[in-house]
This record gives C-alpha cells, structure tokens and sequence, in this order.
C-alpha cells in the first residue's frame, strides 16, 4: 500500500517551507495570511508557515504568519479547532465573524437575484427539477460563504498588511474533483496543492504535529451543503485518491474528452457507479482547473507587439 516514509515527508516540509520564504524575500512580502478552518489543510499550511518564519527569522528577515478565524454560521468545534491550529503553530489570529454579514445578504438580495436568474434559466429552456434547484441554491450560497471570507478576511487582512501574502489551503484531490470556490479559499501560494489528502497529507499533519483533534475530525469546509466533504463528494479522501491515480495509470486523461465516460476501465475492488461519478466529476471541472481563458494575439488575428510598427 502506498505510503510516505518519514525521508520524503521531511524534504517535503523542508522544501514547501524554503520555497515560501524564499518567495516572500524575493518579492518583499512579510506577512503570510491562512484562514484556519479547523479543518486538515489549513492547519498543515500554518505549520508550513511556522517553518518558512523561523527560517526568516534565521535570516535576519522579519516574517510573521497571520491566522484567520471566520465564522459563518459554523459549527462551534471549527472555531475551537481553528484556534488549536493557529496557537499550535505561533500564529497571530484575527477574528472575523461573518454570520450577519452573510444573513444580511441573504435577507435581503438571494430571493430576488434566484428568482431573476430562474426567469432567465426557463426561457433558455434549462429551467430545472426541484432537486437541481435546491442543490444549485446551495452550492451558490456556500460560495457566497467561501467569498465572504476572501472579501473581509485573507484577501482584505493581507492588503491591511501592506505587504501580505494569502496562502492556499487547496490540495490535489480537491483539485482533481474542482472542490473549491473560485475567488474564495484559493490563495496567492500553495504548498500542498499537489498533495494527495487521503493518501498523503494525513502523514505530513502528524510530521508537524497538527493538533490530534484535527486529525480527527471529519473533514468539512464549513459552508452547511451537506453533511461534510466525504458526502458531497461521493467517496472517502483515500478512496478516491486511487481511484484516481489508478484510472490515470490506466491512461484517464483529467483533463480530456468526456467521451472517456464511455469506456472507463475496472478498479478492482471499487463499485463502477463510484468510480464513473469522480470521473465525471473530474472531467465536468477541468475548466474550472484551467481559470480564466485569455484569448492571445494569434488567436485575435492581432500582430505579435515585436511586429506593430509605432
């Protein structure tokens, strides 16, 4: 079974954290900004921030980690873990509570701005069951939560700052399944977003010695769309890391045609109903993976800016 040994999760810690402060120097950033969920990824991304302070501090330059609790009609463990996180790691914390601002929106823009878009879905022919409905509202105001926090929070405290940094507390399975709010929990650095969460990352928390409640806990981005992350994605963390990996090494392209829905090969000892959803769900992303698609020159018929004559 596949599994990190203690050499790789060391060069793994010691090169994200290198890299960060080598990053911030370079671009004379002094202050690194993480939303402190509660949850697995953020509380890794504060230990890496820890690391890459120390070795500022080495270097006789002034970095300092920032971490940020922002509740949204959370639940009480997530502040309470989020906090373990920040102390556990050295962190400063800011506290933004984002519950009346988000109820505000809510009250008083959600049913006129649905109700306007549904017109618009309807006459396009692409109006949708009740289920679809529902499940689409609540995607839309968790992002709406997820951008919150960007808004007063990590993005606002690292322009406060003056010299901050946001880091991203992203990681390759939730890439892979497009499992994160453009604009919202993506940040300026990521250190683990080529990390597998079920397979790999377990091992790096327990290396920096991530708060075992955290460990523990079931993972949850905290914006209420269903009963945790597992659920909402259709497998467990470790599941659908091999899934994953194995329908790649099987010549799964993640980025390609959905007619590879058609033809999907067998993982052994994984039901083809689980398998044929992450793969439709990875595939149905993957214009989500690229962000936003920037026409060149070339493709304008426009003259390369060597050739323009002034």
């Amino acid at each position: 079974m596949y599994k990190l040994n203690q050499e790789q999760i060391k060069t793994i810690v010691d090169n994200a954290s290198r890299k960060l402060f080598e990053y911030c120097q370079e671009c004379n950033l002094h202050f690194l900004v993480t939303g402190s969920s509660g949850g697995l990824d953020s509380a890794i991304t504060l230990g890496l921030a820890e690391r890459a302070c120390k070795l500022a501090d080495e270097n006789n330059y002034k970095l300092t980690s920032v971490g940020l609790i922002m509740p949204c009609h959370s639940k009480p463990d997530a502040e309470k873990l989020g906090r373990e996180a920040i102390q556990r790691f050295g962190a400063k914390e800011i506290k933004i509570d984002l519950s009346s601002v988000y109820d505000f929106i809510e009250s008083n823009e959600l049913a006129r701005i649905e109700s306007e878009v549904l017109v618009i879905r309807r006459e396009a022919g692409f109006y949708p069951d009740d289920a679809t409905l529902d499940w689409d509202k609540k995607i839309a105001h968790g992002n709406i939560k997820a951008r919150l926090r960007m808004l007063l929070g990590t993005y606002n405290v690292a322009r406060l700052l003056g010299s901050g940094l946001v880091l991203s507390t992203d990681n390759k399975s939730e890439q892979w399944m497009a499992f994160w709010t453009h604009h919202g929990d993506v940040g300026d650095f990521g250190m683990i977003q080529e990390l597998l969460k079920g397979l790999e990352l377990y091992d790096v928390a327990r290396y920096l010695d991530v708060p075992a409640g955290i460990i523990a806990a079931k993972p949850d981005d905290g914006l209420a769309i269903a009963g945790g992350d597992e659920d909402q994605l259709g497998a467990t963390y470790p599941n659908l890391d091999t899934i994953m990996i194995s329908l790649i090494q099987k010549g799964f392209d993640t980025d390609g045609s959905r007619e590879q829905l058609k033809s999907l090969p067998v993982i052994d000892g994984f039901d083809p109903k689980v398998v044929e959803s992450l793969a439709r769900r990875c595939l149905n992303g993957a214009h989500k993976r690229r962000g936003c698609l920037n026409l060149n020159r070339q493709e304008l018929a426009l003259d390369d800016f060597e050739k323009i004559v002034l």
